[in-house]
């Protein structure tokens, strides 16, 4: 009887709580509607910035019942992150962080939630030592609870660390995240990609930094590990080639011939072209005579593929006039302008371009066309103004293009494709006609 009597107080508290929430949100929710009906006219589109301020001041609206609240629920640690929560969305730091603090001490042992509601806090208002502190905080035990909530942290430190240009710390994280997913017994495989994708962008980024100080036997450390870390990745592999290129031209070779094979479009011509000419020139410089002619042919052949073959980004330059949108009540125009500078060192010609037209993600519209098939454009020289006009179905009543963007491709060959630029229409560019 006893236990069946407090559960039943217990059920009376939660209900008369849920009716006195339920009550003041109607409360609110209606004046909230009143006072928007009155000005819908004023406000046919609500941005962004609209719903997020909207969004606070409901938040807040109920935060001013927090005094009558937390006097029925201060002790009941849920209701506390709950209120937390509050606080961090109308950008209360202080009130958020007591909450959550008070939280923690309320919590029993076995959950971490608030343990990591707080760590957020903390990287939201760049606070990444307090975070630290957090997650140091819990002794490692071998719970899995524990174990998943060490992980989690660890993959906040190591996001925010990234972010903020820290490869180093956020490597050394990512590898943390690392070893407490290999404790978990239940493993998500999402999960696990999030953490390897982490410590190739973070290797990636160390490397590049490295080649921006000249020190390439370091990048090339790191280049390493990150292909260890996604061993089909083509862009670490390409990357690899160049830094390669300066310390030892023929192991460079075998990761140009990789990208040769899979992507060459990837690959810069002139530095495959000429870290041959270098291994060509080594092996000549050591008596290899046999290996200095086997490379100068392959630089020769090279070449030669290349310039009938593959157009990247760096053989042309694209310079963008406009891009805007024209519309009319039953059909809109897509209008780009801009020039391309050749910056190869061959002339080129027969150029074939695409440009794919994207409406919220989705593929819309397509166009291609042929460019220098009449005049080659030559080294160093830039084309006339280059117009591209599509005329697509009117897709909205109104004048409003939301993510409206587009890609251009360039090639000669249809299997080599290159993308060399990418791009959106924005509303301020939008006219009438």
């Amino acid at each position: 009887m006893i236990k069946f009597k407090k559960f039943d107080v217990f059920k009376i508290k939660y209900f008369s709580t849920f009716l006195t929430a339920f009550c003041l949100a109607a409360v609110v929710v209606t004046a909230i509607i009143i006072n928007a009906r009155l000005s819908i006219d004023d406000q046919l589109y609500i941005t962004k910035e609209h719903k997020s301020e909207f969004y606070k001041k409901f938040t807040a609206s109920i935060l001013s019942q927090e005094e009558f609240l937390g006097n029925m629920y201060s002790d009941d640690y849920k209701f506390n992150i709950y209120l937390g929560g509050l606080y961090q969305t109308i950008e209360n730091f202080e009130k958020a962080e007591f909450y959550y603090k008070r939280a923690i001490k309320l919590a029993p042992d076995a959950t971490f939630e608030h343990y990591l509601k707080l760590m957020i806090l903390y990287l939201e208002n760049n606070k990444p030592e307090l975070a630290e502190e957090v997650e140091a905080s819990i002794e490692n035990r071998n719970t899995q609870r524990l174990i998943r909530f060490k992980c989690s942290a660890n993959i906040l430190l190591a996001d925010y660390y990234y972010k903020h240009n820290e490869p180093v710390l956020a490597n050394k994280k990512y590898h943390s995240a690392e070893y407490f997913f290999d404790k978990l017994k239940v493993r998500k495989v999402k999960i696990r990609e999030y953490i390897t994708n982490g410590i190739l962008a973070s290797n990636v980024k160390i490397a590049d930094n490295y080649v921006t100080q000249g020190n390439y036997y370091e990048a090339y450390r790191y280049l390493k590990r990150a292909e260890k870390a996604a061993p089909g990745n083509l862009t670490v592999k390409y990357k690899l080639a160049l830094v390669l290129s300066y310390i030892q031209p023929m192991k460079s070779i075998e990761y140009f011939e990789v990208i040769k094979a899979k992507e060459p479009q990837l690959a810069s011509f002139y530095l495959y072209y000429e870290t041959l000419m270098r291994a060509a020139d080594i092996c000549r410089v050591r008596g290899d005579i046999p290996s200095s002619k086997l490379y100068t042919y392959k630089a020769s052949s090279i070449k030669n593929f290349y310039q009938n073959n593959i157009i990247n980004n760096d053989n042309v330059e694209f310079d963008f006039l406009q891009s805007k949108i024209q519309t009319s009540k039953k059909f809109d125009k897509f209008i780009l302008r801009f020039r391309i500078k050749n910056i190869s060192n061959y002339n080129i010609s027969n150029m074939k371009l695409d440009i794919l037209i994207y409406r919220k993600g989705h593929l819309s519209a397509s166009y291609t066309k042929t460019l220098f098939d009449k005049t080659p454009l030559r080294q160093n020289e830039t084309s006339p103004i280059i117009n591209v006009i599509h005329t697509g179905t009117k897709h909205y009543k109104k004048i409003a293009y939301p993510d409206i963007s587009f890609e251009i491709y360039i090639y000669k060959n249809e299997k080599y494709k290159t993308l060399v630029y990418k791009g959106d229409f924005g509303s301020s560019l939008i006219s009438e006609y």
